[in-house]
């Protein structure tokens, strides 16, 4: 028996609050009694009893555990799962479209997610047993518990800890009927789109069964403005930058080595997404200690995320005479690489005129996921209680791509990219000389465009917000002598570069699990309280495919993926073919008259003619900008019938190299004691985890012409088999009524994302005016399938001071020492080109195994409800919540100083700050997130080994209720309120890369509770 004493009022309120938080299995068994069955369920509502429920969760586990509660029903604090969870300390969150997304625990992003204590699948997560929270309606979950230390008995996985992710069920409810309903309406200061959103709960709980159905509708317009480094990926990068060495020896003079991007770019990505989410579950009290659970979890989203502005590139032409410092362009930071050359920084550039645009890209994302879960409890009083359960899911996500160019350039007058412009039929003529045998010509691809080559345009990131210039420079072309700013305003100056639909994907993914745990209770038994076995199986598959949409040219003897104007027909498959090309009639350049010349695949093509254009004008903070003239995003909803009404046909070509099957099989067992005595109890025990690992990988043939995909000719598959053994061990000393000391260590093993061992070979390649061919420039290798999982050895010892019913305060140390680990590294790949001649070798991205990392750091904070050390009126109202969190890490990578890298996506040092007022008909909070810069990814020798960071990031948000009556609340919520932007650095802080300008939005809604 135990030792230890409570004050009894307090211990049942707490355990009473815990149990309703489904905490009933982790309060101490020996402290149940038959009252408890009687306790009144609480309902949470509000600030201060939010924060009692969390605090007690932390207290009464038997591990190292912090939580977060629902005030209300559908009211998490914040509008994201992740937004609350970054409140949290050691835990970290990146944003996506400004909104909080992936999260890291302690430092590492290796999590494990859990919904009600089992796996499950995110539509947008498929391959990973993690989930992007941002895509999770909120309104959905009673509350949120992250788990820093491991148990045995646990399902859940990760590295540095696990989040689950909890519903209501009907048995949480009051009995009868429960109603809640809600609607707000969302507007951001850059969209300044009103956004609805509603969401409602009816429960009917009958004592021996109950029901319980909830529902959110959502549509969100999330915006944001990108300058910086050309890169239109999720949340920008580096794109294909490489440095003023490449392919040949640099032309200005300079012997130092400098970053150069492939381009730089300004504009506006909104993200348009429409979301039902629905919950449904039956509970049963069968008697005889049974208990029957039913539960459906099923959400859809449509996400259309567009992007629309300038981009000022070198065309693949040249980077070691495209992009040069200003005569103050180099920052002063200084390096020498492995290879004994130098490089400097730079952050004001002069730009060669190859290529000035506008570009359009839209991704259109379909998303789905059924989670389905049944259960039967068994706790009849006796000293045996169990459970059997089985889940289900399901997922389906899908994404089209769309992409168009508008060129300013002409590529045939005069200009870098030297004429004369491609050949064309002759109904593309228009006063061009014909030379070929059917009236064909070198036409004139932009009649209206800029025919100069000889201004420079300039990109200054020294400053707060970067600046474009050059744009007043008198230039000639086909409307005259006129600025490159009128040019730019002049809808007859574009001509479209590029059409292309490549990287869709269809993924289709499953999770299915059976498992069987008890426990087991002994009464006499000095120090051993109970055991808990069981044992689980879980199948996680995922099939995925990538694709492009191509369309065949010249009667079909060519297909493309790229319908490009610097793209021509096949020489080999289309010679001959009158609707491929000609014979010429005189002798042009170095070519003789009777010389076959194929036509252009896009002939000369005004940017109006196949699309809708509008004028763009606001690119955010970025000066100097003119207006220019872009392609809708509206044309390309639906990319495969856009390229068929374009070009009359279009087919799905698989991508081999990117394309996979990957089955994982993990069959677990485990034993764990839980013991007690004195003051001290806790548990220790062993999981044992067999995998089995099925990949099934596309052999790619050579690059199908004008694209960079490789036909599938066969398969490879591998299988392995490998066995973990984890050891847990959780202590806890309750040295007084209010303190408790907490130590724990255990083994941890964390799976891969399955892209990670079931991805193949992606060469990249862009055309090339020296071999007048598509030349490889860098390729992916995506899957390796003899990469290791994550496996660690985890230390943590914690002091927690539970000082009032609403306050605490703690202090935790920990260390993970990584065994083995993935991470970013490069290969070099020496590719063959179009024409058959290998040039390389060229960098590949791709993922390596790391051993020999360390994590170590401390969290400190606090939870303070004033009304607990205070019974002064003015402040008894208010409360805070404030934590910090240092992470440090080493491992065998090193920054271009020959320092220890951090892992990627870790920050140093994160902070949070939380004020609260609350009281009987108003309650207000105000949150502030800070985290030191974060490592995105690790640099390759094409930037000299320069690694990309996110500088300091502060958010603030904020959020109030009036409570109008009993029933009825009123609130509004702000996030991101003095609109926070995400600078990011290659290597040093003045060496910016790009910026994503998130807006501020606010949320204005009503709630009634019946």
């Amino acid at each position: 028996m135990s030792n230890r004493t409570f004050k009894r009022s307090v211990l049942s309120s707490t355990i009473a609050v815990a149990l309703s938080a489904g905490f009933a299995q982790n309060v101490i068994a020996e402290e149940k009694s038959s009252a408890d069955a009687e306790m009144e369920v609480i309902q949470v509502k509000g600030i201060r009893a939010s924060t009692v429920k969390a605090i007690n969760v932390k207290r009464f586990a038997p591990s190292q555990v912090d939580g977060i509660a629902s005030e209300d029903i559908g009211k998490l604090p914040d509008v994201t799962i992740s937004d609350s969870l970054q409140r949290i300390t050691g835990v970290q969150v990146e944003r996506t479209a400004g909104e909080g997304g992936p999260v890291q625990i302690r430092g590492l992003p290796q999590v494990d997610s859990t919904l009600n204590g089992e796996v499950f699948l995110s539509a947008t997560t498929i391959d990973s047993s993690g989930a992007d929270f941002g895509d999770l309606p909120a309104q959905l979950f009673s509350g949120v518990d992250v788990y820093k230390t491991s148990e045995s008995k646990r399902s859940a996985a990760g590295i540095s800890g696990s989040i689950d992710l909890k519903t209501r069920r009907p048995f949480d409810m009051s009995e009868g009927w429960t109603t809640n309903v809600s609607a707000d309406v969302t507007q951001g200061s850059i969209s300044d789109e009103a956004d609805p959103n509603i969401n409602g709960l009816v429960s009917y709980n009958a004592d021996k069964w109950g029901v319980l159905f909830s529902a959110v509708t959502q549509e969100a317009t999330l915006a944001t403005d990108y300058n910086g480094y050309f890169d239109t990926s999720e949340n920008g990068g580096i794109g294909a930058a490489n440095n003023n060495f490449t392919w040949g020896q640099n032309p200005q003079g300079n012997d130092i080595r400098h970053v150069v991007p492939q381009g730089f770019a300004a504009f506006n990505k909104q993200e348009k997404r429409e979301r039902q989410g629905f919950q449904f579950a039956f509970q049963a009290d069968l008697s005889e200690g049974f208990e029957l659970v039913f539960e459906a979890f099923y959400t859809d989203q449509e996400r259309f995320n567009e992007r629309q502005g300038l981009s000022q590139n070198n065309r693949w032409y040249s980077f070691n005479d495209y992009a040069f410092p200003t005569e103050s362009g180099w920052t002063g930071d200084t390096f020498t690489d492995e290879n004994g050359d130098t490089w400097g920084g730079v952050n004001d550039f002069y730009l060669q005129p190859w290529r000035l645009q506008t570009f359009t890209q839209v991704n259109n994302n379909y998303e789905t996921s059924t989670n389905l879960n049944l259960e039967l409890n068994f706790n009849n009083g006796g000293p045996l209680s169990g459970q059997v359960r089985v889940t289900r899911a399901r997922a389906d996500a899908s994404m089209r791509h769309g992409y168009g160019e508008g060129d300013l350039l002409s590529i045939d007058q005069g200009t870098r990219v030297t004429g004369p412009g491609q050949f064309a039929p002759s109904e593309y003529c228009s006063g061009e000389d014909a030379v070929g045998d059917q009236g064909g010509c070198y036409a004139q691809f932009s009649p209206g465009g800029i025919e100069d080559d000889s201004f420079l345009l300039r990109y200054d990131a020294r400053g707060e917000s970067p600046v474009f210039s050059g744009f007043d420079q008198l230039v000639n072309g086909g409307q005259g002598l006129m600025s490159v700013a009128d040019y730019m305003g002049s809808i007859d100056s574009y001509h479209i570069g590029a059409f292309s639909s490549e990287g869709n994907t269809d993924d289709e993914g499953e999770v299915n699990t059976f498992s069987t745990k008890w426990n087991y209770q002994f009464d006499d038994m000095p120090f051993v309280t109970s055991v808990d076995f069981g044992v689980r199986f879980m199948e996680r598959k995922v099939d995925h495919d990538q694709f492009t949409y191509t369309s065949e040219f010249g009667d079909g003897c060519d297909i493309a993926q790229w319908k490009a104007v610097d793209q021509y027909h096949t020489v080999d498959t289309c010679e001959g073919n009158p609707a491929a090309g000609e014979y010429l009639t005189e002798d042009v350049g170095d070519l003789t008259a009777g010389t076959w010349v194929p036509y252009t695949l896009l002939n000369p093509t005004r940017l109006d003619t196949h699309t809708t254009v509008s004028q763009i004008s606001n690119f955010g903070s970025v000066k100097g900008i003119p207006t220019m003239w872009a392609i809708d995003p509206s044309n390309f909803r639906d990319p495969r019938q856009f390229h068929l009404d374009t070009f009359g046909n279009v087919q799905r070509v698989e991508n081999a190299g990117a394309s996979y099957d990957v089955k994982l099989s993990e069959f677990s067992y485990f034993a764990q004691a839980n013991f007690e005595w004195e003051m001290i109890r806790g548990n220790f025990g062993m999981k044992v985890v067999e995998t089995d690992l099925y990949v099934k990988q596309n052999l790619a043939g050579s690059n199908l012409p004008h694209s960079g995909l490789g036909p599938d000719i066969g398969d490879v598959v591998t299988e392995r088999s490998y066995t973990d053994y984890l050891p847990s061990l959780n202590i806890t000393a309750d040295v007084t009524e209010d303190v408790i000391v907490r130590g724990a260590y255990a083994k941890n093993m964390q799976s891969l994302d399955l892209a990670s061992w079931g991805g193949g070979k992606t060469v990249g390649k862009a055309i090339n005016g020296e071999c007048d061919c598509l030349r490889v420039v860098n390729g992916t290798l995506t899957g390796n399938p003899a990469l290791n999982p994550w496996r660690s050895d985890n230390y943590s010892l914690s002091a927690e001071w539970y000082n009032g019913d609403a306050s605490m305060m703690f202090l935790s140390l920990y260390r993970i020492e990584i065994e083995s680990f993935t991470e970013s590294g490069t290969v070099w790949l020496d590719e063959p080109d179009d024409d058959g001649i290998n040039r390389g070798p060229w960098p590949f991205s791709t993922q390596v195994q790391g051993e020999g990392g360390d994590v170590t750091g401390l969290e400190v904070g606090i939870r303070a409800a004033m009304s607990d050390y205070t019974d002064i009126a003015i402040l008894n109202n208010f409360g805070i919540d404030a934590n910090y969190t240092y992470s440090d890490s080493s491992q065998q990578n090193k920054d271009v100083n020959g320092d220890d890298l951090p892992f990627v996506g870790m920050s140093k040092d994160t902070y949070n700050f939380v004020l609260w007022y609350e009281q009987e008909e108003f309650s207000t909070r105000l949150a502030w997130n800070s985290r030191s810069p974060r490592l995105i990814t690790q640099g390759s020798s094409a930037v000299g080994g320069q690694s990309l960071y996110q500088d300091t990031y502060s958010q603030l948000d904020f959020s109030a209720t009036y409570h109008a009556t009993d029933y009825l609340d009123i609130y509004l919520h702000g996030s991101n309120i003095t609109e926070e932007v995400q600078q990011t650095y290659l290597e040093f802080s003045s060496q910016k890369a790009f910026r994503n300008e998130y807006e501020s939005r606010w949320t204005l809604g009503v709630r009634a509770t019946f």
